[in-house]
């Protein structure tokens, strides 16, 4: 580590929960305060720590090679703190040009091993979830070809991710049961807001006039205080990735083709 100045602190780590409890640190600063604690602790930013040292987690994915799924979990407990870390882009397709938009990642969506879209990697699951209104205009796209493209990038770490693979929606007609369980915990899990958004007449794309006609239970639940029932209009969105291309820019540019097939994953390092 680069010496900043003629004067030094030893900062003795050996309690600090993101170091080994069996191992002392020492680093060369300057111009630092710090408030020394009993037991040998500091009071120091996760931030700074961050940047003064790594963990097996943090190393380049060409000394560590992982695949697309665990290189994705790294990333993303990195931006968790993020404002807007969990926005993706989502491109459709629609008369053979592409339709793309922001919408919110919202997990990965947990089954049964014996379902369909029960899909795995590092025995992790693939299965993107997010949700999306039956009026818009992406469920026509979906009917016209469910194939469909994420990109996600980390602005902190540099990365980026392309997900392709089929898009699977989920609404009142479904006779899944494991999947009619999930919308209904999605549509519980969602903001008050985000669950207004679904209940109103105003159709998506449809020219403004500003007319709700349509009344809004306030946060979208009942008197009871509990989430109403899901409207018909409300679906479930799942992405079941195929093909996985991730980017690492920055000083050791690093990229990797993942693919599915057979439901095995594999992944090979490619030029950036």
């Amino acid at each position: 580590m680069r010496v900043l100045g003629s004067k030094f602190l030893w900062i003795c780590l050996a309690s600090h929960p993101w170091t080994n409890p069996n191992t002392t640190h020492a680093f060369h600063l300057s111009k630092t305060n710090i408030t020394r604690y009993p037991g040998r602790c500091l009071d120091i930013s996760k931030n700074l720590l961050s940047s003064l040292f790594s963990s097996s987690n943090d190393m380049p994915p060409a000394s560590d090679p992982k695949s697309w799924r665990s290189l994705l979990e790294v990333s993303i407990a990195k931006s968790r703190k993020i404002r807007g870390s969990n926005y993706v882009q989502l491109a459709t397709v629609e008369d053979g040009e592409p339709r793309c938009r922001t919408v919110v990642f919202r997990g990965f969506q947990k089954l049964d091993s014996g379902h369909s879209l029960s899909n795995e990697c590092d025995s992790l699951s693939t299965t993107f979830k997010m949700c999306t209104d039956l009026r818009s205009r992406k469920v026509k796209q979906y009917k016209e070809q469910n194939t469909a493209e994420i990109v996600w990038w980390f602005p902190k770490s540099n990365e980026q991710y392309r997900v392709r693979g089929n898009l699977v929606l989920i609404g009142d007609e479904s006779d899944d049961k494991a999947l009619n369980i999930a919308r209904k915990e999605l549509w519980g899990n969602l903001s008050d807001p985000a669950r207004e958004s679904f209940l109103g007449s105003l159709v998506p794309g449809e020219a403004y006039t500003g007319e709700e006609t349509a009344s809004i239970p306030t946060g979208g639940r009942g008197e009871d205080g509990k989430p109403v029932p899901p409207p018909e209009n409300f679906l479930l969105m799942l992405l079941d990735p195929t093909h996985v291309d991730y980017l690492l820019l920055g000083g050791d540019q690093y990229r990797q083709m993942d693919a599915r097939k057979d439901g095995a994953w594999t992944f090979e390092r490619v030029n950036p």
